[in-house]
């Protein structure tokens, strides 16, 4: 069983769980779309990477309120005999691929905008060569994980 940080039961008069998980579950895989179409052209990237980045967050912070409220929330449809089934795991399981996109996403960001002052901090003179450049390299090994936040969420809300 997990640890709830935040006792979260209701909002506005409704179960908070009902009410927070459309944060996540609209806003996980809107920012993982944005970031693979915004990533394509690098126009694109120093226009959106913000927004998606912003985005990226915000959907993490909903899937971790979305986790803490679930949890009194299946406790009383326990009691009340009911059975839960796969969610309450799978729902762990889109918190956890949704925070690691976002941390991803801002990872990704903050190269975008300090790449000179990384180098410079980590006293390289030049990256080493690659085919591609170093942002869009982070952009390839972000894709997969934009991906698995999308399967996990739709996952965690078909379970």
């Amino acid at each position: 069983m997990n640890t709830v940080l935040l006792e979260i039961d209701q909002m506005f008069g409704l179960p908070a769980h009902a009410l927070l998980v459309h944060g996540a579950v609209v806003l996980v895989p809107l920012a993982a779309v944005a970031f693979i179409i915004v990533g394509l052209k690098e126009s694109w990237r120093r226009a959106y990477y913000l927004p998606v980045t912003l985005t990226a967050v915000s959907g993490g912070v909903f899937a971790f309120l979305a986790q803490q409220s679930g949890e009194p929330l299946s406790e009383s449809v326990r009691h009340a005999g009911k059975r839960v089934g796969e969610h309450p795991e799978q729902g762990d399981t889109a918190l956890i691929s949704a925070v690691v996109f976002a941390i991803a996403c801002v990872a990704v960001y903050a190269f975008f905008l300090f790449e000179a002052d990384i180098r410079s901090a980590l006293r390289i003179k030049a990256w080493p060569h690659l085919p591609v450049s170093h942002n869009t390299l982070l952009y390839v090994i972000t894709v997969p994980i934009a991906i698995l936040a999308i399967f996990t969420m739709v996952a965690a809300g078909h379970s």
